[in-house]
């Protein structure tokens, strides 16, 4: 039943993750207005989830998830912040292999089990993580016969580019530690369905600070504005849909195995990113990130 729930993750999040990328590049503030409607629309789905399921919901329980929401939520700052400086077919294969992470700490601290293979496939994903994060090539080459201006650009465009992937190796690492406080979390005490209520809830209101945030900074902007938010509120109703099947392909199966196939939304994104925005990889590059996706791949193998 986990990988059911896992695959329509991958699905969802290869979507919505292209989605904001193209977000991203045409908005003012568009990392706060991201948060703010993830949060929101978050919040009001986990409203109508509880009414439905009739989950019990109290202080005790949102205390008990504050610490992983929060990482949660520290991580999509970061990934949408990583969007405004890095190609999202590089960033996405990148900040994905959190998933070793994961499956390192559930191995040697819930004790799940995994092979050799699984254990090729961490050093595997890390050291092509690390060659890709090192790319030159993603330097702006200007040719304006200023030489001494053309390496001013070229150093500034490459110090944007290792930003970019500073912010996604912010999201490798809390991800990582996010996704195994997930698993724990629903072995030791929460269900499921109080899991993705409790995250909901205090992800609306760190969106709803976003919104009040994004109202002092850009006055003229509407929240109300169907039409100009279309692609925030498609993006984050996908996103939003892919949290709860994403809880349960945690529910149903170990995140040893259940995270690292997730990851593997980045074969999507990586798709999607090269149809609709046209994004250009090297050689170098797909070659890193497919072995990055073959890791993610056997890593999901029992």
């Amino acid at each position: 039943m986990w990988l059911l729930f896992a695959t329509i993750t991958v699905l969802l999040w290869g979507t919505s993750e292209t989605i904001f990328k193209k977000v991203s590049t045409i908005e003012k503030y568009s990392v706060l207005k991201l948060i703010s409607f993830n949060g929101i629309i978050l919040g009001i789905c986990a409203i109508v989830f509880m009414l439905i399921t009739r989950t019990e919901i109290n202080l005790h329980i949102l205390i008990t998830y504050l610490p992983v929401a929060l990482i949660y939520i520290a991580s999509m700052f970061c990934t949408y912040k990583a969007m405004t400086l890095v190609k999202v077919s590089i960033l996405s294969p990148l900040q994905n292999s959190s998933c070793a992470i994961t499956t390192i700490l559930c191995i040697f601290l819930l004790k799940q089990e995994v092979g050799i293979p699984q254990i090729i496939a961490i050093a595997l994903i890390i050291i092509c993580m690390i060659l890709l994060s090192i790319n030159k090539d993603e330097v702006l080459r200007l040719e304006s016969g200023d030489k001494e201006a053309d390496k001013k650009n070229a150093k500034r465009a490459y110090l944007l580019y290792l930003k970019g992937i500073a912010f996604a190796l912010g999201y490798w690492f809390l991800d990582g530690i996010g996704s195994f406080m997930d698993d724990y979390t629903l072995e030791a005490n929460l269900s499921a369905e109080q899991v993705i209520i409790a995250y909901s809830f205090i992800y609306g209101i760190i969106g709803v600070i976003c919104a009040i945030i994004v109202k002092f900074k850009d006055r003229d902007y509407k929240y109300t504005k169907v039409k100009e938010n279309k692609l925030k509120l498609l993006g984050t109703l996908v996103e939003t849909a892919g949290q709860y099947t994403y809880i349960y392909a945690f529910a149903f199966g170990d995140a040893a195995l259940a995270s690292p196939y997730i990851a593997a939304y980045s074969v999507v994104t990586v798709i999607l990113s090269r149809i609709f925005l046209k994004e250009k990889l090297s050689k170098k590059q797909y070659v890193l990130i497919a072995l990055i996706l073959a890791g993610m791949i056997t890593l999901s193998i029992e």
